[in-house]
């Protein structure tokens, strides 16, 4: 399967277990499914869903931010790192009320990842 193929595969596995699970009230199995997903990907699929994992941890929507830093700490996404010390700066000049203790959370996933 392409690149593309994959990415747009997660997106769309994303948003179908975001709506579906929302609608049934259990969002708590979104992460548990992205995380079944993950692991049935092939190792050249899991490096799309990779960068795209990175991706989304820079990303203003919260939903796929937080979808994100799950799946990367849950199955231990190193590639990621990069992107998360970002985030540590981003969220470090942030005014949002939520940033101190999100930041916090990605502090964390990062030294659990080196």
């Amino acid at each position: 399967m392409k690149s593309p193929d994959v990415r747009e595969r997660w997106e769309s596995f994303r948003a179908d277990a975001d709506e579906r699970l929302t609608a049934a009230k259990a969002t708590q199995d979104v992460l548990a499914e992205l995380s079944r997903f993950y692991l049935s990907l092939q190792p050249d699929q899991r490096e799309t869903v990779d960068d795209l994992l990175a991706e989304w941890a820079l990303s203003d929507d919260a939903g796929k931010r937080f979808d994100a830093l799950s799946v990367i700490e849950d199955q231990q996404v190193r590639s990621a790192l990069p992107s998360l010390r970002a985030l540590v700066e981003k969220l470090g000049g942030s005014k949002e009320p939520s940033a101190p203790y999100e930041r916090a959370k990605v502090e964390r996933i990062v030294a659990a990842l080196e």
